[in-house]
C-alpha cells in the first residue's frame, strides 16, 4: 500500500491524462435526473487546463437531440431546453464554458429509436454502448490527425473493463485500438444504491486530506492509497470529494 497518498488536483490529473493519451474520458455522477452537481462543476473547472493541452472538442453523451449541439456550435449559445440534463443550470454552465473557449461540441449518444429490442435487455444495453463508442471514433477520425478529445459521460460508461455489460469505454478501446485515459469522479458520490460499497466511506476516511485540498482531490490509480482502487484496471485516476450529495 502507498504510505503517503500522492494527492493531485483534478486539473493535474487532466493534464497528465492528455500527456498520456489524446483521448481523456471523464464522468459525472447521476441517477435519473438526480446528479452530483460537484462532478459537473469540476468538469467546468478543468476546461482551461484541457484547452492549454490543445483540446478544442468536447464529446458528450448528454447532447441529445443532436440538433442541440449543431445549434450551439453555430450560434455559440445554448438554446432553451424545458427539462432533462440539458436544462440543469450547472450542466448548461459547463457546456457554455466550453463554447466560450471556442470549442466544438460533439454528440455521441446512440439513436435509441433504433434499439433492436427491449431497452432493458443486456443485448440492447450493449448495443447502445457499442454505438456510442463507434460514434466517438467516427467523430475522432474526422478531426485532424493528432487532435485531442475530451469525452464526458455518465457514471461508469467509460470503464475499460467488462463483464456481461460491455461499456462504451471498453468497446472504444477494443474497436479503435486507442488507450484512452479514464478519470472516475463517482467513487465517493452518494448514489441511492451505494449502501454497502466501499466508495462512499473514502470521503470520510480522507476528509482531512480532502479539506486540505479544498474538498476535492484525487490520485492516479497506480498511486492510490487503498488497494481496492490501486488494483483496478478500469480507470487511470480517481477523484474523491466531500461534496457528494445528489440533487
Amino acid at each position: 500500500m502507498v504510505d503517503i497518498p500522492v494527492w493531485r488536483s483534478p486539473e493535474e490529473l487532466v493534464s497528465i491524462g492528455f500527456e498520456r493519451s489524446n483521448v481523456v474520458m471523464m464522468n459525472e455522477a447521476h441517477s435519473g435526473l438526480q446528479r452530483c452537481i460537484r462532478t459537473r462543476e469540476i468538469g467546468r473547472r478543468i476546461l482551461p487546463v484541457a484547452h492549454e493541452a490543445g483540446v478544442c472538442h468536447l464529446a458528450m453523451e448528454a447532447l441529445w437531440p443532436y440538433e442541440f449541439a449543431e445549434d450551439a456550435n453555430r450560434t455559440r449559445q445554448l438554446s432553451a431546453i424545458p427539462e432533462g440534463y440539458l436544462s440543469q443550470p450547472e450542466m448548461r454552465h459547463f457546456i457554455q464554458a466550453a463554447l466560450d473557449l471556442g470549442w466544438t461540441l460533439i454528440p455521441y449518444e446512440a439513436d435509441t429509436m433504433a434499439l433492436p429490442a427491449d431497452p432493458r435487455a443486456i443485448e440492447s444495453v450493449n448495443w447502445r454502448e457499442e454505438q456510442q463508442a463507434r460514434n466517438i471514433l467516427n467523430a475522432l477520425e474526422e478531426l485532424p490527425t493528432g487532435s485531442k478529445l475530451l469525452v464526458w459521460c455518465g457514471n461508469s460508461h467509460h470503464s475499460k473493463s467488462a463483464s456481461e455489460w460491455l461499456p462504451m469505454g471498453f468497446r472504444f478501446r477494443e474497436i479503435s485500438g486507442i488507450e484512452h485515459f479514464g478519470i472516475d469522479q463517482c467513487v465517493t458520490a452518494d448514489f441511492p444504491s451505494s449502501s454497502g460499497s466501499q466508495g462512499p466511506g473514502l470521503a470520510e476516511r480522507f476528509v482531512v486530506d480532502l479539506a486540505a485540498h479544498g474538498g476535492t482531490a484525487g490520485f492516479l490509480t497506480e498511486e492510490a492509497p487503498v488497494s481496492f482502487l490501486r488494483n483496478r484496471d478500469d480507470q487511470d485516476a480517481f477523484i474523491l470529494s466531500v461534496q457528494n450529495e445528489m440533487a
